[in-house]
């Protein structure tokens, strides 16, 4: 197949999974960037995020890879995700005004 996903369900979830990777986590990874690029002495918080993020991605992968989706597992990894999104673009706000 040289375009698209010729109607198979098993590659059409892998693309949508691969993609919605590629769309949530370069901009939190760059929102928690822009947090220690601020900060003026490292903050485990910081690293509480980073790992909300990592533990957020793997429930979300490990519910798309399987063939039955367990819904609960793509909710919580998604939860998580936008947690870190949330939170550290509150914290970044935070910094840049104060």
């Amino acid at each position: 197949m040289a375009l698209g996903d010729g109607n198979e369900k098993l590659l059409n979830k892998a693309i949508r999974a691969h993609g919605n990777f590629a769309e949530y986590v370069p901009f939190a990874l760059l929102l928690l960037l822009m947090v220690e690029l601020q900060l003026e002495q490292q903050s485990p918080y910081l690293h509480v995020l980073g790992i909300t993020l990592l533990v957020g991605r793997l429930l979300h992968a490990y519910a798309v890879s399987q063939p039955n989706e367990p819904l609960k597992f793509r909710v919580y990894g998604m939860l998580l995700t936008f947690l870190v999104l949330i939170a550290s673009a509150l914290w970044a706000l935070y910094l840049g005004i104060f």
